[in-house]
């Protein structure tokens, strides 16, 4: 049981001789009977608080209490806000970092890319991108060479046989 449950009990809120009757679960309002039988109501989803008499129009807000109420839950909402930024930043931090993490690890800009810009074919010799199925010794073929002259030639000397993938380039005689 809760440390200070004795303060929730209606006798401790209500008025002298007040007694709670009932609860309205479509308007979200208590109604209360004093010791004369005069029934009255409390505000919508209010427990206690303000009582008014049942069955009469309630007071009105005035306009400058209605942009008063308005300013204050403008000024919870921007508190709220101000309290989540940290945490947001931190959270868009770590995304951003997780992303470049992986990114750079799928193949995007590493350095595939690098080692294609960097191919400088010689005079009287031209760049090949490798397809698909294309292997050393087929591209030798093609141009009719072999392989370890193909190796060879200047601009060949980063290519590895065993780890040809598509778009690497070889230079080789036009």
């Amino acid at each position: 049981m809760g440390r200070w449950t004795d303060a929730d009990s209606d006798s401790g809120r209500l008025p002298e001789g007040f007694e709670r009757i009932g609860y309205d679960a479509d308007s979200q309002t208590y109604t209360f009977r004093d010791s004369n039988g005069t029934t009255y109501e409390s505000l919508p989803g209010n427990r206690y608080g303000p009582l008014y008499p049942s069955g009469r129009p309630r007071p009105r807000l005035s306009s400058a209490e209605i942009a008063r109420h308005n300013a204050s839950l403008k000024e919870g909402n921007r508190e709220s806000v101000k309290m989540m930024l940290p945490f947001a930043l931190l959270v868009l931090v770590f995304l951003l970092l997780l992303f470049k993490f992986l990114g750079s690890a799928g193949g995007g800009a590493g350095e595939a890319d690098e080692k294609k810009t960097q191919v400088q074919c010689q005079e009287g010799f031209q760049r090949v991108e490798v397809q698909a199925g294309d292997t050393c010794w087929g591209v030798a073929q093609t141009y009719g060479v072999g392989v370890d002259e193909l190796l060879g030639f200047a601009g060949n000397e980063g290519v590895e046989c065993e780890k040809l993938d598509v778009g690497d380039l070889f230079c080789v005689p036009e």
